[in-house]
Order: structure tokens, then C-alpha cells, then sequence
């Protein structure tokens, strides 16, 4: 309760805060003094009142950059958009005042922003319902953090917000061998077969994503001991704690062994003869040497000349595992289990939507005439079906 005292003329209020400073304030008249004092009460008891109440949103971003988003696989995709945060008016606010119609009102002002990268020939375009929704995600986790570790907050602001609706799942015809050939002659492997070049390496990545439908990340940070040739596989160790996404089955596995074709073989051996020396240690990855030896930036500039060079259309490097899948899927004896594993999806309905380019003309090929084998055609029954 507050603590009212006089002193002269003036009466000074003096509220507790739990684990906290004590906050204070001076009136000229008792009524005022015990009226801020109420309200003051009234705080403490509904939890906005905390020894973290001086906390902003910025501080917390950046513990939570700090302690968990930099070192997840996305870390330097969450790095890009925390630091972009961190100039935005929210982050002054304070994190104990935050409620879902402050997120409400950040998403829609954030809906109406445009891209940020113009490709060659290309204008910004509005940000997609899915890239706003993956920034909510991050918000989500940031609030989560400061209500289970810092125990900053009682309750998440993320929960129950308006969310923009999903764009729709990329579905970008399979790449065709004129595409391949052309992606191969930009960035000149043929002219390089040795891969020495930047170039020509990160088109060698190009090639084993291809192969293998591994991510870019999984790719940059593999060593020559996760490369089990005579075993044709490679060992992915994720970098979040308990797998790289969450499982709803309450069981995950924080690592996995990719199979490998035999193409993907030779890009690796390849690869390994002239792996670059002296590589220095990258910040939250497993000790050098890499056997790409490019950094995510070095991969992702590069990959965009080369493809910009080779004019194909509407290609992203994460294509490659949409490509994969598709092909995998098709190999005889490998069920839908076996490709979860081989590609890192745990969600069977994440594979099924969005990473399997779905021909009903290639499945209509292979139908019989008819499927119910045993019955009879409509003519022998006499009937018509006009």
C-alpha cells in the first residue's frame, strides 16, 4: 500500500515496487496524494507495476539478439531484421506496456512497406502476408523469451494479433535442363571444372542443393568429417537446440544424415581438393574448415549474379529444395518418412504444400483406363451416362 508522509505544505507518496526501486511523487494536496497513491496500487496488483517496468522493447531486443537470434540458423536473417527494429518507434516504448494492439498497429504499418531489394529491371513490391508473418514469429519469440527467462512480462502481446493472410505457396514449374545448362554457363564451371573461383563454387552449391535439397545454411557450414563418402551420405547437425523447427509429436531430432546421389559425390569431392586454406571461424557455427568456404552474404550475392547472368525467371536459391523433393519423391523405394528425414521437414503437410511440385498431368499418364478393374463398362450395363 502506498506510504503517504507530509513535509510542510506538501504530502510525498511512496509506492514499493517488488525486487525494485521504490517510485515517488509530491502533491500540495493529501486528496491528490492518496488518489495517485490508489491508482498506483491498482497497478501492483494488475502487474504492470515491476521492478521491469522502466524496460523497453529495444533492450530486450537486443538480449534476445544477443543471447538466442544470432546463434539459430536464421541468425543472420533475424540480425537484419532485429537492428531494422531497433530504429523503429516501438523499441522505445516499454516492454511491460505493450499490448496486441500495439503489434496490431506495427503490422499494419509494416503490411503497407515495400521490398527492399530491386533486382535488375525489377521495382520494389509490396511485402507479402508470409514475410510479415515470419517477422510476427520473431516478435512471438523475442516476448516469449521475456516472459519465460527474463520474467519481464506475464503474458505475450503476440498472442491473438491480427495476422496478415499467407501468400501462396511458391510453385515454380521444375527447372528444365536448357535452365541448368544456362545457370552452369554464367557462372562459368565449365571454364573453372576445378572450382577455384567464387564463382564457380557457389555455382557448385547451386548444383549439390539440387542434388541433396539442402539449405543454404546447412550447405555453407558443412566440414570435411560430416562428409561420409564411403557411407554416400553427410551429417547435418542443427544449430538450434532440440532441431532446426519445432515438432508437434513432442519428439525431434537435432541432427540428420542426408543420402547422396552420386553426382552430388563428385560435386563434394571436387569441392574438397580445392577447399579454401586458412578459413577463420564464423560466430555461432562449429570450428573451420568449410568445405564451400563462403559466408551466407558471399553465397547469396554471388547466386543472384550468377542467376541474373543466366536470365532464368522467377528462381530463388530455396527452390533448389522444392526441385529435390519433387525429384526424390518420384525414386522408387524412397516413402514420404524417408524423404522427411533426407530433406529436414518435420511437418509431413509443410512437404505435401510446399516443398512438392504437384504434375496431375504426369499422374494422369500413369492411371490405367479405368480403376474399379472389375466392373463392368457403363455400355455392358446397359445404361448411359448422358
Amino acid at each position: 500500500m502506498a506510504n503517504i508522509t507530509q513535509r510542510g505544505n506538501s504530502f510525498r507518496v511512496l509506492v514499493s515496487i517488488p525486487k525494485g526501486k521504490p517510485i515517488t511523487q509530491t502533491f500540495s494536496t493529501r486528496a491528490e496524494a492518496v488518489a495517485w497513491g490508489g491508482r498506483q496500487d491498482q497497478k501492483k496488483s494488475r502487474g504492470e507495476l515491476t521492478a521491469t517496468s522502466g524496460k523497453t522493447v529495444g533492450e530486450l531486443l537486443e538480449i534476445y539478439l544477443d543471447m538466442v537470434a544470432a546463434k539459430s540458423d536464421s541468425g543472420r536473417w533475424n540480425r537484419m531484421r532485429i537492428e531494422k527494429w531497433l530504429q523503429d518507434p516501438i523499441s522505445a516504448l516499454p516492454v511491460a506496456k505493450i499490448t496486441a494492439h500495439d503489434m496490431n498497429v506495427w503490422i499494419d504499418r509494416r503490411s503497407k512497406d515495400k521490398t527492399s531489394y530491386r533486382a535488375a529491371g525489377k521495382t520494389a513490391r509490396q511485402i507479402s502476408g508470409s514475410t510479415v508473418n515470419r517477422e510476427v514469429n520473431l516478435w512471438s519469440a523475442a516476448f516469449t523469451y521475456a516472459v519465460k527467462s527474463l520474467k519481464w512480462i506475464p503474458n505475450n502481446p503476440c498472442h491473438g494479433v491480427n495476422r496478415p493472410p499467407e501468400a501462396p505457396s511458391r510453385n515454380r514449374a521444375l527447372l528444365t535442363k536448357d535452365e541448368i545448362q544456362k545457370i552452369c554457363a554464367a557462372g562459368r564451371i565449365h571454364l573453372d571444372p576445378k572450382l577455384t573461383t567464387k564463382t564457380a563454387r557457389v555455382t557448385a552449391t547451386f548444383l549439390l542443393a539440387l542434388e541433396t535439397g539442402m539449405r543454404s545454411g546447412e550447405l555453407l557450414r558443412l566440414r570435411p568429417i560430416d562428409y561420409r563418402k564411403s557411407e554416400r551420405r553427410v551429417h547435418v547437425a542443427a544449430l538450434e537446440i532440440g532441431g532446426r523447427k519445432g515438432s508437434k509429436s513432442g519428439r525431434v531430432q537435432a541432427s540428420r544424415y542426408v543420402p547422396l546421389t552420386g553426382r552430388a559425390m563428385q560435386l563434394l569431392d571436387q569441392l574438397l581438393v580445392t577447399m579454401p586454406p586458412d578459413q577463420e571461424a564464423r560466430k555461432g557455427l562449429t570450428q573451420p574448415p568449410y568445405i564451400i568456404g563462403l559466408d551466407d552474404a558471399a553465397r547469396d550475392v554471388l547466386w543472384r549474379k550468377v542467376r541474373d547472368a543466366a536470365t532464368v525467371t522467377d528462381l530463388t536459391f530455396h527452390d533448389t529444395k522444392h526441385e529435390a523433393c519433387t525429384r526424390l519423391s518420384k525414386v522408387p523405394g524412397v516413402d514420404v518418412i524417408a524423404l522427411s528425414h533426407a530433406v529436414g521437414t518435420k511437418d509431413i503437410r509443410l512437404l505435401r504444400d510446399t516443398y512438392y511440385i504437384n504434375d496431375a498431368t504426369a499422374t494422369a499418364n500413369l492411371l490405367p483406363d479405368q480403376l474399379a478393374l472389375n466392373a463392368k463398362a457403363w455400355h455392358e450395363l446397359g445404361s448411359d451416362p448422358t
